[in-house]
């Protein structure tokens, strides 16, 4: 038995097979994830890292359930789980509380939570729902600033860390086959429907009015209630297509954000709200790992399409337009009627796009009316147009986790982008060959017989 910390009057280890009341649903499955995380290293340092923690190898990480405190005014509030990271010289703690299936965080039991870390001198508060944030650092729950100026507030959802559990199995980062027979076990429960992990499936009840409202050429207002929960909707769905990328591919994918709205989210809110008053659109960046560009996923609610692109440097080694796509087509070996080239232009041309099936029959297509200009670059767009889908909270983000995928599946995953060719070494000046001298020059070797 583990020894519990001070300010503990009880509590069990998290264990791997809780004996709980069916109705502790929530308690069942924290207990199961934070027991296996303490028995795999690997698993423990990619979640804590999340909270600024690192996890080295004589690093002691404990948790517990079914904890009470030994203070009485707090004997009745029972968190679902106690975290403690001891390196030896440091040691770390946080309390954890959990939410499963459609059950969201209540703002007072968190707040109680965060004052009695206060208290009691634990450093963090981890909240772990179906909620999602953009980064951990951020909570689905607003709490006073002055609360946090001694206790961390952090935020796991349970996509995210099903999704880290995927990841390390895909590149075999465990090692020990215990342990790995457990990070299989418990990918297998968190992704049982059973479990109450939920992904992020359907838009704001109000989209459907956003949808309509553009449609019938309303004018929509930065204040409106449906476009902030539009906003706010789109928002979660990115960081959820994040995961679904990540373990589409094996490795971590992100949302690239500017750094000024990644710090903070009320304007990060704000941005994607005046997207969608002032071009009716709603846009993404995500970065995959050695891909040739960034991808960009755009929802023109205008016209109900969903599109998908990436943009690459065209070949300046190659001096015609035709000879650039060709080097472009021959990376991409499938058409798809959905797939389109536009190329970009120098100076103020406007690019120029076609199909990409009809420009393997006739590249010359592609070019402008200034057949002097050649192209510096490419993009390469999948549009898809969803119609009544588009307006469906739940058809429309079906349909983006399907096209983004597929996307990279015949682009992203075939395209490289151009590197120019290191260059040749500068020629020095040879000496002349001796057929070129005159006999003359040869000296004595001139008389040679």
């Amino acid at each position: 038995m583990k020894e519990l910390p001070d300010f503990l009057s009880s509590g069990d280890e998290a264990r791997l097979f809780p004996v709980l009341a069916e109705t502790s649903k929530e308690k069942r499955v924290a207990s199961i994830f934070l027991a296996v995380m303490t028995q795999i290293p690997a698993l423990a340092q990619e979640v804590l890292a999340s909270t600024g923690v690192r996890v080295g190898k004589r690093t002691k990480v404990q948790a517990f359930t079914e904890v009470v405190f030994r203070e009485k005014d707090f004997a009745n509030c029972r968190p679902d789980g106690l975290i403690v990271i001891d390196t030896g010289r440091t040691r770390w703690s946080a309390l954890i509380e959990a939410k499963i299936g459609k059950n969201d965080l209540d703002v007072e039991q968190v707040q109680r939570y965060v004052e009695i870390a206060r208290a009691q001198g634990i450093d963090a508060v981890i909240t772990v729902s179906n909620q999602f944030v953009s980064r951990a650092d951020h909570s689905p729950v607003n709490l006073p600033k002055t609360l946090l100026r001694r206790v961390s507030l952090f935020h796991w959802s349970w996509t995210w860390l099903a999704t880290i559990c995927e990841i390390l199995g895909y590149q075999n980062a465990v090692d020990d086959t215990e342990q790995s027979y457990l990070l299989a076990q418990l990918n297998d429960f968190l992704a049982h429907p059973a479990t109450g992990v939920e992904r992020f499936t359907q838009m704001a009840a109000q989209w459907k009015d956003i949808v309509q409202s553009v449609a019938n050429d309303e004018k929509l207002k930065k204040s409106s209630s449906e476009v902030e929960a539009s906003a706010a909707s789109w928002i979660a769905e990115e960081r959820d297509l994040c995961l679904h990328m990540s373990s589409h591919v094996g490795t971590r994918v992100d949302s690239i954000v500017e750094r000024k709205l990644r710090e903070d989210p009320a304007a990060r809110l704000k941005e994607q709200i005046s997207s969608i008053v002032e071009t009716h659109m709603l846009t993404s960046k995500l970065r995959v790992p050695d891909c040739a560009s960034d991808i960009d996923l755009c929802a023109d609610i205008a016209r109900k399409t969903v599109s998908v692109s990436m943009t690459v440097k065209a070949p300046t080694d190659r001096k015609s337009t035709k000879a650039r796509l060709n080097w472009l087509l021959r990376m991409l070996p499938q058409n798809d009627e959905r797939i389109f080239v536009r190329a970009l232009w120098p100076g103020r041309c406007p690019p120029t796009m076609k199909p990409i099936s009809l420009l393997r029959e006739e590249p010359e297509l592609i070019q402008t009316d200034n057949l002097d200009l050649v192209p510096h670059g490419f993009e390469i767009l999948m549009i898809e147009g969803l119609g009544k889908r588009f307006g469906g909270r739940r058809t429309v983000i079906e349909d983006i986790e399907r096209i983004v995928p597929e996307f990279y599946d015949l682009v992203g995953a075939n395209l490289k982008a151009w590197q120019a060719p290191p260059p040749k070494p500068v020629k020095s000046r040879a000496a002349p060959d001796p057929g070129e001298l005159e006999p003359t020059d040869l000296g004595d070797a001139g008389s040679l017989p």
